[in-house]
């Protein structure tokens, strides 16, 4: 079973990453009994379908760290996961290679991993806005890592209608592996902290929402 690993980042919450090596008929058989995912595994792209179970079965991998009791993950009209027990808030992202899960039973969580490649620096210009591009230095690590950044607190405000070039900004941190991030609308503005890790060829980053309240 290709489990990387499934950490603990604090007390409430876990951190999982899987990497793909099984077909997708050996997924769904990892998969509890009581989850059904069909629907679902119709509506994702036929190239995009494994990596997709692979980060389901992580979800319940992970979930067994806080609960055995059976719990349905679901989507909102956003897009966004969730489960049917409102405790646990959860984050997902995969790749060809890997999936990767936050999950926390207290805080709201993001969580995005990204192959580093070239098609990130293709299409800088439509996400990194001109002191972004001091940063990253037309760097293809640094520019699939601050895309990676975006996309995580894209996830984490969950609310959609957001442009990454203009309302969310990352730079560098003080702490290692950590970037400051914001997000900042007409009518909503806030400070984050994202981490991030490079590994196997991606780079991994998540952030855990500690205050609730937002910086206005």
């Amino acid at each position: 079973m290709p489990l990387l690993h499934i950490k603990s980042l604090d007390e409430h919450t876990k951190i999982g990453l899987w990497k793909l090596a099984e077909e997708q008929e050996e997924l769904r058989q990892l998969l509890p009994s009581y989850v059904s995912v069909e629907e679902r595994l119709a509506q994702t792209h036929p190239r995009r379908q494994r990596e997709w179970l692979a980060s389901r079965v992580l979800v319940y991998q992970v979930l067994q760290g806080f609960t055995s009791v059976p719990v349905q993950l679901l989507r909102n009209q956003y897009g966004k996961p969730y489960f049917t027990d409102s405790r646990f808030h959860v984050s997902i992202s995969h790749s060809p290679e890997l999936a990767a899960v936050i999950l926390s039973k207290k805080h709201e969580v993001g969580i995005d991993i990204e192959q580093v490649s070239e098609k990130a620096l293709r299409v800088q210009d439509k996400f990194l806005n001109d002191q972004e591009k001091t940063h990253t230095l037309a760097n293809e690590q640094n520019t699939c890592l601050y895309w990676s950044a975006k996309e995580t607190l894209y996830k984490l405000y969950s609310r959609k209608k957001l442009i990454f070039k203009e309302n969310i900004v990352v730079g560098p941190a003080e702490a290692p592996n950590q970037l400051e991030g914001q997000v900042k609308t007409e009518n909503f503005s806030k400070l984050y902290r994202v981490t991030f890790e490079v590994l196997h060829g991606h780079v991994l980053t998540y952030c855990i929402d500690r205050l609730s309240d937002p910086a206005t």
